[in-house]
């Protein structure tokens, strides 16, 4: 089994490369031997919701010892699957003038 290589990688350098504009965090996770980096939008669904994050921690907690990835992500998955607000806000696009313009629709996110 071959070592993974290690490399430095710069964070502005990784805010240039992602392509989610505004809104975007790089975050990362280290587990075992090894490093995840990933971008997250603030914008989604339920994002920073007081009852997901309780929901998730309280999951996360009984993942501990779960050798398999798939079981621990539906474990996760199962557990924060309801929380959060349940309706998601989209205000329109329309330009100025249009009947559309400022409103705002509401979707279910359950």
């Amino acid at each position: 089994m071959a070592k993974a290589k290690w490399a430095r990688v710069s964070p502005g350098l990784l805010s240039a490369l992602t392509p989610i504009k505004g809104g975007t965090m790089v975050m990362a996770t280290i587990a075992k031997k090894h490093m995840t980096i990933f971008t997250r939008s603030r914008r989604a669904p339920g994002a920073g919701d007081k009852d997901v994050k309780l929901a998730f921690a309280a999951a996360a907690h009984k993942t501990l010892g779960e050798p398999d990835r798939a079981k621990r992500n539906e474990i996760i998955a199962n557990a924060v699957k309801g929380k959060g607000p349940g309706v998601r806000k989209v205000k329109s696009k329309a330009k100025p003038g249009s009947p559309l313009y400022g409103k705002v629709y509401t979707y279910p996110t359950r």
